[in-house]
Order: C-alpha cells, then structure tokens, then sequence
C-alpha cells in the first residue's frame, strides 16, 4: 500500500489527466454548440482541470489546461467559448489559490476584478480583430453606447459567481468526491 507522501503510479496520472482532460474538451465540444452555455461549458471545464490541480499538482493542472486549450480551438466550433476557457475560465480555478492568499478582502477582489477585465477584453479584441468575428461588435451596438461597458460588467459579475462557487466547490469535493477516488486508488 502507497503512502501519501509518494507521488502517483503513472498511469494512475495519465488515466486522470486523460480521464478529465477528455471530458473537458467533450464539454466545449458539445456545450459549446448550444449559444446558452457558451460560458458555462468552459466554467465546468476549468472545474474538472481543476480536479487534476487538486489530485497532481499545478503542474500537471497547467499541462492538461494547454492541451484543453488547444484542442478546442482545433475540434470546437465555437471561438468564443473556445477563448473564454483559453484566457481566463480554463486556468483560473488552478491560479484561485493564489489570489486566496491576498490578506485583504477589498484588495483580493480588485485582483480578481482586474484578471477578468484584462483577459476579457483582450479574449474580445483578439477575437474581433485577429479571428475577423466583426459581427461580435454589431451585436455589442444593439445595447446602445455604453453596450460594452454593460457587458463588461455583467460578465463581472457573473464571474465572481463562479469564483463563489469554486469557494463552495472545494469543501465540496473535500469531503465527498475525494475520498471516492482515494477509496478506488487502492
């Protein structure tokens, strides 16, 4: 029987990375064609990376992410969710823990808020001017002047949404999930 201090058979690393790596991108891939869960497909798809991180480390995380990533923009018909889960939903269940350890609520918060501003602006400008997808910037003018402002904010909130349900799902995973699979590692 291994000890817990011992890193993991690997094929035990490969069928998990494989396993959840998998079914992120059967997500994008499936989600991704439905326009409701354009951000949702890839919000579940950082959570089962996420799972990786959490079992292997942030190593083994941040590999099954890029191939994840990569293959979405390969096999996905959607770009746009394809680069949510690129520049901010795929790996940011990964880096949560590190913006947990700011000290100060207010200043933790802005991080977080500046992260998604930033990786969304620019998932949305690459998108309409390297991806050629104008039609994004037409739908943005039925909102009226401030229409991408509007979004911006909208996508804020709805971000610190799925940061409050990664702080949920953690604990979550703690004390059920985990020990399914530890009770099948053996």
């Amino acid at each position: 029987m291994r000890s817990q201090k011992q890193s993991p058979h690997i094929g035990y690393v490969v069928a998990l990375c494989g396993i959840m790596s998998g079914l992120a991108l059967t997500l994008m891939f499936v989600l991704g064609m439905i326009p409701a869960f354009e951000y949702i497909s890839p919000a579940a798809a950082g959570i089962l990376i996420w799972v990786i991180r959490e079992r292997l480390g942030v190593k083994y995380g941040l590999t099954s992410y890029l191939a994840v990533g990569i293959l979405c923009f390969l096999i996905t018909m959607n770009y746009e969710a394809s680069m949510m889960y690129l520049v901010l939903l795929g790996y940011y269940p990964i880096v949560r823990e590190y913006f947990q350890k700011i000290p100060l609520f207010l200043l933790r918060l802005l991080a977080k808020l500046a992260l998604y501003a930033l990786t969304a602006t620019g998932a949305y400008l690459a998108l309409i001017y390297l991806f050629g997808m104008s039609a994004l910037l037409e739908d943005i003018g039925e909102f009226g002047k401030y229409g991408s402002l509007v979004l911006l904010v909208m996508g804020a909130m709805a971000f610190l949404m799925y940061d409050l349900f990664l702080g949920m799902f953690a604990p979550f995973y703690e004390k059920l999930i985990k020990p399914k699979i530890q009770k099948r590692m053996r």
